[in-house]
């Protein structure tokens, strides 16, 4: 039981934060701009680092962890100065290209941490690089 409560609060914690990052994704659309294509590629690029080795934990940890250590402060970095900018609005024009490039991101973060969380490797490796993000 301890174990599924603790699952429903990483869920929760990694929903909330996937849910601010597209709201600020998805309002960071300046007609085409390069920072917004820039932020996506990134964004691609650590929805693939969680999709690393399938069901394998261990791996899914060195992968992630690797991509966080490398990227975090960047991508971090990016989201806020996006929100900023751009704001909240949802351009529909970011909504056709990105839309389901960022479901497909989503879907990979959130299916690693929920089949992970309880992983003592991919646990350590989030302890690790929490101050990363």
């Amino acid at each position: 039981m301890a174990r599924l409560v603790g699952l429903s609060v990483v869920r929760t914690n990694m929903m909330k934060m996937k849910v601010l990052a597209i709201a600020l994704v998805l309002g960071a659309c300046g007609g085409g701009s390069g920072e917004f294509d820039k932020f996506m590629k990134m964004d691609s690029e650590k929805a693939a680092a969680f999709n690393v080795g399938g069901k394998d934990c261990k791996e899914k940890a060195k992968s992630v962890g690797d991509w966080r250590t490398k990227n975090s402060a960047d991508y971090q970095a990016m989201r806020k100065t996006l929100g900023e900018k751009y704001g909240k609005d949802v351009p529909k024009d970011v909504m056709e290209k990105y839309g389901d490039q960022i479901k497909s991101n989503k879907k990979a973060v959130m299916d690693a941490m929920f089949a992970c969380s309880s992983d003592p490797d991919f646990s350590k490796m989030m302890d690790a690089t929490k101050d990363k993000d």
